[in-house]
């Protein structure tokens, strides 16, 4: 079922790229694509859409993209690599524990804030490409932003910062904080940026985190 999205004020120029450079006609072809995928869903678009959004002809188009799946996988690449890079740089970063929470739900809202519809489109459409999340066929996940946080709560428990417990499912609740509040947005339950909220994310992540 395509989802409805409405996008921010300050919405993203129509020339600025995902993957690609700004203002290059496979940068048009991207945010023509994101926004299109983010308001109706993959399936709910035809690649004729997206290049007359992008202002090309067809041909243009296949010369870049076979297809429009083989277009939306690449999209969603691109923000799930963007998000896993985010959490393993503060995880390796000379950090305390509580300072790697903070620096990641900071982060993580700024990335969403900088490009709204890129984080919306990982947000509804994830479910769609499962071999980001499940075992591939060489029996092994790809990296993900959970995986890099649940390594951090598992060094975090070892040190003493919090209590022990599942590190999988308190990766998920962390993030979940922050993911599910964005969900919100997307559906128009909150307003503005989500970096207002850093603090009342921050406050209920330690919350989590000691009730173990």
């Amino acid at each position: 079922m395509a989802t409805q999205l409405k996008h921010d004020a300050y919405a993203i120029d129509a020339a600025r790229g995902v993957s690609a450079a700004d203002g290059t006609t496979k940068a048009r072809i991207e945010r023509a694509a994101l926004i299109l995928f983010t308001e109706r869903g993959v399936d709910g678009v035809s690649i004729k859409e997206v290049a007359a959004r992008a202002k090309i002809s067809d041909g243009a188009m296949y010369r870049y993209y076979p297809s429009k799946y083989k277009l939306a996988h690449e999209l969603m690449l691109t923000i799930h690599n963007r998000l896993t890079a985010l959490v393993r740089e503060v995880a390796g970063a000379d950090l305390t524990f509580h300072e790697k929470i903070k620096a990641i739900v900071t982060q993580y809202c700024a990335l969403a804030d900088d490009d709204w519809d890129l984080f919306a489109y990982h947000l509804m459409h994830l479910h769609h490409f499962p071999e980001l999340f499940a075992l591939g066929q060489n029996k092994k996940k790809m990296d993900s932003a959970t995986s890099a946080c649940a390594d951090i709560l598992d060094q975090a428990m070892r040190d003493g910062d919090i209590p022990t417990g599942n590190t999988e499912l308190l990766a998920s609740m962390v993030l979940g904080i922050v993911v599910q509040a964005a969900q919100a947005k997307a559906y128009q339950r909150l307003n503005g940026p989500l970096s207002i909220y850093v603090n009342d994310f921050e406050r209920s992540i330690r919350a989590v985190l000691q009730a173990q």
